[in-house]
């Protein structure tokens, strides 16, 4: 592959993650059941970075590892490992050189190798040093059999330690009635079919601010049912229709984050919907309505919870 077709690739799965709308800097509220955030060679233990950790860790979680572990071919290889029939792999791109005659564009480059390695000057070489792109590919762990069984453990929850409860929010939340699972996992969502709401234990958030944040986000998806406020929320996957009920419940989440008190949430919320607005083309029109929508979802919440309205 060459660098060009790199960048479109890069550049593309970058688009990709702004359009499915995730998190600001991508970045989770709780702690993996993995013990990890960061994305890292599971042999080598080396810690992807740059636009590699960017990548590898959207690939998590949009094809819902649970583990930000990573191989290469020649690693399976290496421990009489298979990958599982249908799996992906990820591209790692990494930076290397060409060194090229000035005069006549010819490839020099194992020439100066050659005398690099053995320390020798290259001085009364014409050359020009030309930088490119390169790749190659991995796998997570989750697509490979017969790994190691330290490559697939978990870390231990009796290592988290609870957060502590807000008592005004905790009022909100047991006033509305929702029907909410609490399971040690990786994801929080809404479950339409089921009117129910998943989070991950309280004790994997990195705090209550944070775990607040995520459960009135996925509250706001909860007023959006038939029995409520009749929302459109059933829309498919990445499309505009998709994001305007993310924004919604997202807008939501801050309104009653600060009405709690929570400032510094707020802080990420406009970050969060001003790189969102950036891809829809600065449309106003789309965060007016999504956030008037967002005010009758986040008076709804308090409403059924027999808290005071927040003031329009």
């Amino acid at each position: 592959m060459n660098t060009n077709d790199i960048y479109e690739r890069i550049t593309a799965t970058i688009i990709e993650m702004l359009e499915e709308h995730k998190e600001s800097n991508f970045s989770e509220c709780w702690y993996s059941l993995t013990g990890e955030v960061f994305a890292r060679n599971i042999v080598t233990d080396h810690t992807y970075s740059g636009i590699n950790q960017l990548m590898l860790s959207y690939l998590k979680r949009k094809r819902n590892y649970p583990f930000n572990r990573w191989l290469t071919f020649k690693q399976i290889q290496k421990h009489k490992a298979r990958i599982i029939k249908g799996s992906k792999s990820a591209m790692v791109v990494y930076t290397s050189v060409l060194y090229l005659d000035v005069e006549t564009g010819a490839s020099l480059t194992r020439t100066v190798e050659d005398l690099l390695k053995r320390r020798q000057s290259i001085e009364h070489l014409n050359v020009k040093k030309v930088g490119y792109l390169k790749d190659y590919r991995v796998f997570n762990v989750c697509c490979v059999e017969g790994l190691p069984a330290e490559f697939y453990e978990q870390a231990e929850l009796d290592n988290l330690s609870e957060i502590e409860r807000d008592e005004r929010a905790e009022k909100i939340v047991l006033g509305t009635g929702a029907n909410i699972c609490f399971e040690a996992q990786n994801l929080a969502f809404y479950k339409p079919s089921e009117d129910k709401i998943y989070m991950p234990l309280t004790k994997q958030f990195v705090s209550k601010e944070a775990f607040y944040s995520v459960l009135f986000h996925e509250m706001g998806h909860w007023t959006g049912a038939e029995s409520r406020l009749n929302r459109p929320i059933k829309n498919m996957f990445g499309s505009k229709e998709y994001g305007f009920e993310e924004l919604i419940s997202e807008i939501n989440s801050a309104f009653i984050m600060a009405y709690l008190g929570y400032e510094s949430r707020i802080t990420d919320n406009v970050e969060y919907i001003d790189n969102w607005l950036t891809v829809m083309k600065d449309d106003k029109k789309f965060v007016v309505q999504a956030s008037s929508q967002a005010q009758t979802a986040s008076n709804f919440i308090l409403q059924t919870a027999n808290i005071d309205e927040i003031a329009a």
